[in-house]
This record gives structure tokens, sequence and C-alpha cells, in this order.
């Protein structure tokens, strides 16, 4: 599974639309008005995070205005690595799993938040000594599983794999641009590509190898820039 690729598989489970988002709010399962890619209108930062891309929360929420696909990139960035840094603190060596592994995760604190998967006592520890299958059982026979439906069987098959078998689709990890010259030393060709023409690129300081030696991660991400239009137009620092 490849960065653009773990993206993708968060996006689809949170919109429809998948990495295009949802630029106009609406009410998630639980009540919630949301908009772009699963950014929850009721979170404590959501009108300081719309600010900081240029968008008015009061129009967003009331439906008035509209999100761009820069915004709703930026917003689901800046998710991704939020929930990056709560997987650390749950699982210190999530950097030594598989990015499939790594996208269950990320998937399921996009979906129950950090403190819902701190309720999988049995499911970390297990991961934490690196006993895949016994965590994939904990989350395949718990209640969250049964209430999920397909979203929580695709987590629990990438948990009890380690990777994706599936090809991946045409498009979801385009030719990247040269970086821009403000990310010193080594960079890693990988990006994810969203509708639009625009694309997010991140260096990894942490290459690493997945089980059976076939499923390459990336992890200890420390920028996330966006590159639209021909020019980079945001640096967005990751400290995870």
């Amino acid at each position: 599974m490849e960065i653009g690729e773990f993206k993708d598989f968060v996006a689809k489970h949170e919109s429809p639309h998948g990495l295009a988002g949802d630029p106009h709010v609406y009410v998630d399962t639980k009540g919630h008005p949301t908009v772009g890619i699963g950014f929850n209108l009721d979170r404590a930062d959501a009108r300081a995070r719309l600010a900081a891309v240029g968008a008015n929360y009061d129009d967003v929420r009331a439906g008035r205005v509209n999100l761009t696909q820069v915004q709703i990139t930026i917003l689901f960035e800046q998710t991704i690595a939020d929930a990056t840094t709560d997987a650390y603190a749950l699982v210190p060596n999530f950097d030594l799993l598989s990015t499939a592994r790594q996208a269950v995760l990320i998937d399921m604190i996009f979906n129950l938040g950090r403190t819902g998967l701190a309720q999988f006592q049995n499911m970390l520890a297990a991961l934490n000594r690196g006993d895949y299958e016994t965590a994939a059982s904990e989350m395949e026979n718990s209640a969250w599983k049964q209430q999920t439906g397909t979203r929580a069987t695709q987590d629990v098959t990438l948990m009890r794999r380690g990777l994706m078998c599936d090809p991946l689709p045409p498009g979801v990890i385009p030719v990247i641009p040269p970086v821009s010259s403000d990310i010193p030393g080594y960079v890693h060709p990988g990006g994810t590509g969203y509708p639009g023409g625009v694309i997010t690129f991140q260096p990894s300081n942490g290459d690493g190898t997945g089980d059976g030696g076939t499923d390459t991660m990336r992890c200890n991400f420390r920028k996330i820039e966006v590159f639209y239009n021909n020019h980079w137009i945001t640096v967005l620092d990751i400290y995870c």
C-alpha cells in the first residue's frame, strides 16, 4: 500500500466521493455537520482550521459557501497528520507497522476518535507486541465491527493481511512535480493526487519494509507540501 492508496482508502470511508470530498456541508451518521473528507465542524478547532484555509466557518456550516478542492485537501492532510499523532500515542511502534496496518489505525481514529480507539485495549496490546492475528480477532469480535459493517470488515482484513493486494487504481498516485527548494535532504517520490490537479507531496525520513518485504512503509513525516496550478501553495509541518 503506497501513501496515495493509504489516503484514498481512508477517504473512501469518509466520503462517497473519495479524495474529492464533499464541498458542501452535510450531516454525518452521528449527527455532526461535516464537510470535505470527514471534517467534523463540531470539533473544537473547526473555526480556526477553516479560517486558516481561507474559509468562513459560519458560511460553510450554514451551507452558504462550499469549500474548494485545495481547502478540502489541506484539511484532510491536516486531519491525517492529527490521526497519525494519535496513533503514535496509542501504538508506540506505529512506524514499524506496514502501511496497510497504519492505514487501519488511521481509519479507525477517523471513525472512532482517539478516545474510541483507546478502548480497544487488547487489540492495541497485541499490536504493540506484533501479534497481528490477535489484533485482527479483537477487532472482528467487537461491537464496533457489528455496528460499522463494510468499513470494519475491510479494516479487519487489512490488519490480518498486512498489505493491500488489490492493484492500485489508475490516477491515485500521479507523476509528482519536482519538490520545492525548502525541503532539505532526501525525498521519496511518493505523493497523493487529488481531483482538480491538486497534489500533496511528503518526504520521509524513515522508509522501511513491512511484513514479508512486500509492503513499503513511510513514516515520521516532517512536511507536507501542496502543489496546485504549477506552484507550491502551502507547507504543513508535522510532528509525530
